[in-house]
């Protein structure tokens, strides 16, 4: 599968665009704040060339959500 390139800014604002869009999810959730992704080697990290580690403005009933949406980017984005 081709991957998208993206900055860890444009990576960041388009996984804050999904959860914004999401219509199951409550207003605390869509206004979460997350961190940019950083760097890392692909071949330990399941082919993606980026992760976030924590998310730490995240409240407590959205994580599961973010990290979901986090990890549907991880198989769609690179960091450019």
């Amino acid at each position: 599968m081709i991957k998208n390139l993206g900055s860890a800014e444009q990576i960041r604002n388009e996984i804050l665009r999904r959860l914004q869009e999401n219509a199951d999810l409550g207003d605390t959730c869509r206004d979460c704040d997350i961190p940019l992704p950083q760097r890392v080697d692909a071949t330990a990290n399941g082919g993606c060339n980026w992760t976030i580690d924590a998310f730490p403005a995240v409240p407590p009933a959205c994580l599961a959500t973010v990290k979901a949406v986090t990890t549907e980017m991880m198989r769609e984005y690179d960091l450019r």
